[in-house]
C-alpha cells in the first residue's frame, strides 16, 4: 500500500477499497479504482470494474477512497504564523494583527506562508482551491500555478469613496498581468467586502469575466457600518487605517440589499454570509450567487450557536443556492497539521447532524461549482482531479463516510492527476 503521489511502480494501479464513494451517485462496499498513471480509468464495485490483468493491486480495504476536496475560501498566505487563539467577538482586534502581520511580511516570509499552506491543503486532501492571495498577488498566482492544485487564486482589492477608481484601475491590470488560466488556475478577483469597497468596484468586478469572490455579511458590524455608518468597523477604518473620508458614501441598507445587483450579474462567491435576514434567502437564490461556508471559522469569531441561533446555509440550500464548503485561514482553525474542508464536514456532522452525503457534495462538487471548475473534477469519474482514502469501516459505502466524519484521521493521497 502506498500513499505517496506520482511515484508508480506500475502505470496501472488496482486500488482495491472498504468501500469507494462521491457526489455523482458512485458508492459500492467493497469498491475499487482503476488508476492509470495519475487518471482514473474507472471507480465503481469489483464487478462493474472487472479483472484488469496488468495492474498492480493494491489492498485499502481498511479505508473509504473519495474525490479529492475543494476548499473553495482560504487565505494560503497567512499559513506561515500558526493557529492563534480565537478571537471571539472582536473582529477589529483580530483584523488589526493579521494587517500587522501581513505588513511584517517580506516576499521571502510570504512565499514561504503560501508554500506551507500549500502543502498543509495538501495534507487535507485538498486538490481545488479559492485562494484569496495576499500582497503582493503575483507570489501567491505563481506558487499555486506550480503546485499540484487546482482552483483560482483571487486577487484581493479594497476601495473606498475616492480610491474606488484606483481599485478598478488595480483590477484590470491584474488581468493584463497574469492572464487566463495556467496549469489549472485561473486568476479570479476579490472586491474584500461591502465595507471596504465601494459600490463602483463591484459594478466594475462584475463586468470583467472573471471568477470573483467577497466576504459578505461576515459580522453583525459589518450590517452596522453599511446600514448607518456606525461601529467599530467605521473606527477601524477611520482611525485604525484612514481610509474612510467625507468621500465615503454610506449605502444605507444591508449590505445584500446593497449590492444584490453586481453581486448576482457577477455571480460572487459570496464567503460566510453569516447575518441575513428571511427576507434574503430567495433574493440570493434568485441572483445566482454562491454561498461558502467556513463552520470552523464561524464557530471562532462567535457566527454559532448561541450567539447566531441557526447558520442560514441550510435554508440557502433548499432555496437553490450552491453552498459549498472553505477552511478560512489557518489562523482560526484547531489543526495546525492540515488545512482541509474534512474537519469543516465533521464539526457539521457531529454538532449539527447533517447529513453525510450533502456534506461530501459540499466538499466537492458544488465547491468545484463555486469555483466555475467542471463539477467533475471533484468525482471519481476520468476527469477527476484527486482521489483520497480515510480509514474507515462500516457495511456500506455511506456507513464508512459517517464513520469518517467520526473520526479524526487525516486523508491520504491515491492520485493527482497532472494539469
Amino acid at each position: 500500500m502506498s500513499g505517496t503521489c506520482g511515484e508508480l511502480v506500475h502505470n496501472r494501479r488496482m486500488i482495491r477499497a472498504g468501500g469507494v464513494i462521491d457526489a455523482a451517485g458512485r458508492a459500492a462496499a467493497p469498491g475499487v479504482v482503476l488508476l492509470e498513471g495519475e487518471r482514473v480509468l474507472a471507480a465503481g464495485s469489483p464487478e462493474s470494474v472487472g479483472a484488469v490483468e496488468d495492474a498492480q493491486v493494491e489492498d485499502w480495504k481498511e479505508f473509504l477512497v473519495m474525490p479529492g476536496l475543494v476548499n473553495a475560501h482560504a487565505h494560503l498566505d497567512l499559513s506561515g504564523d500558526g493557529v492563534w487563539p480565537p478571537a471571539g467577538a472582536d473582529f477589529r482586534g483580530w483584523v488589526g494583527r493579521v494587517r500587522s502581520l501581513r505588513a511584517s511580511m517580506d516576499a521571502q516570509s510570504q512565499r514561504r506562508a503560501v508554500e506551507r499552506g500549500i502543502e498543509l491543503a495538501l495534507a487535507g486532501g485538498t486538490s481545488c482551491i479559492g485562494d484569496i492571495g495576499g500582497h503582493p498577488s503575483g507570489v501567491s498566482i505563481h506558487l499555486l500555478r506550480a503546485s499540484p492544485l487546482r482552483g483560482v487564486s483571487f486577487v484581493e482589492v479594497f476601495g473606498l469613496g475616492a480610491r474606488q477608481g484606483a481599485a478598478v484601475d488595480r483590477m484590470r491590470a491584474v488581468l493584463d498581468e497574469f492572464g487566463p488560466e495556467v496549469d489549472g488556475v485561473r486568476v479570479g478577483l476579490s472586491p474584500h467586502a461591502p465595507y471596504s469597497c465601494g459600490p463602483r468596484v463591484f459594478a466594475a468586478a462584475a463586468q470583467l469575466g472573471v471568477p470573483l469572490m467577497t466576504h459578505l455579511a461576515e459580522t453583525l458590524a459589518e450590517v452596522e457600518v453599511c446600514r448607518s455608518g456606525t461601529g467599530p468597523l467605521r473606527e477601524m477604518l477611520e482611525q485604525d487605517i484612514g481610509v474612510w473620508d467625507r468621500s465615503v458614501e454610506v449605502p444605507g441598507a444591508h449590505p445584500i440589499d446593497a449590492l444584490l445587483e453586481p453581486l448576482g450579474r457577477g455571480r460572487f462567491l459570496c464567503a460566510h454570509v453569516n447575518w441575513i435576514e428571511p427576507r434574503h434567502v430567495q433574493m440570493l437564490a434568485d441572483s445566482g450567487v454562491r454561498v461558502v461556508y467556513c463552520p470552523r471559522a464561524s464557530a471562532a469569531f462567535g457566527h454559532a450557536p448561541p450567539e447566531l441561533a441557526e447558520h442560514p446555509w441550510r435554508i440557502l440550500h433548499e432555496a437553490g443556492v450552491n453552498v459549498c464548503l472553505g477552511t478560512d485561514s489557518l489562523l482560526c482553525l484547531e489543526t495546525p497539521d492540515r488545512l482541509s474542508v474534512l474537519d469543516d464536514m465533521r464539526l457539521l456532522f457531529r454538532r449539527d447532524g447533517v447529513d453525510a452525503r450533502l456534506l461530501l457534495a459540499m466538499a466537492t462538487t458544488h465547491g468545484a461549482a463555486a469555483l466555475d471548475l467542471d463539477p467533475a473534477v471533484a468525482t471519481l469519474g476520468n476527469e477527476a482531479a484527486g482521489v483520497i482514502a480515510c480509514p474507515a469501516q462500516g457495511v456500506s459505502a455511506e456507513a464508512m463516510l459517517a464513520d469518517v466524519l467520526r473520526r479524526d484521521d487525516g486523508p491520504q493521497c491515491l492520485c493527482r492527476s497532472t494539469q
